[in-house]
């Protein structure tokens, strides 16, 4: 791809990408260990990770399956990476993303969460412009 085209074309799509979506890993509302899971914070401003736009440029998507320590006052203490998207960018843009994010605090000393990411580019369509005269 040329770079004129390529910087058409990220003029066009990356300024509305996005991470596709955040999502808890929460198939029920029971961890592991038999423990009720942890809320994220309603009143704190838990933001999705950034999707880092060279990454975008590049075309780098995948998930990130993050293991999350949380303490008991509800802040992340610790992240291990459980299974990478295949790219650092994504992974690190994660993981500092995620850092960020406030529980509901708890009675408990700390727990393990699990979170996935998910970085996914959207489909662009470019429509090209219609020639001069047609209706």
């Amino acid at each position: 791809m040329s770079s004129a085209l390529r910087k058409r074309w990220s003029d066009v799509v990356l300024g509305s990408l996005t991470v596709a979506g955040v999502a808890l890993a929460a198939a029920s509302a029971q961890a592991a260990d038999g423990s009720p899971k942890r809320q994220l914070d309603p009143a704190f401003p838990n933001y999705q990770p950034a999707y880092p736009d060279a990454a975008q440029v590049n075309g780098e998507q995948g998930d990130v399956v993050l293991k999350v320590r949380v303490n008991e006052d509800g802040h992340v203490r610790n992240i291990l990476v459980e299974k990478s998207s295949g790219y650092d960018d994504l992974d690190n843009a994660a993981i500092g993303g995620v850092m960020r994010w406030r529980y509901l605090p708890s009675p408990r000393w700390s727990s393990w969460e699990h979170v996935t990411i998910a970085y996914r580019l959207p489909t662009a369509v470019v429509i090209p412009p219609k020639p001069a005269g047609s209706p």
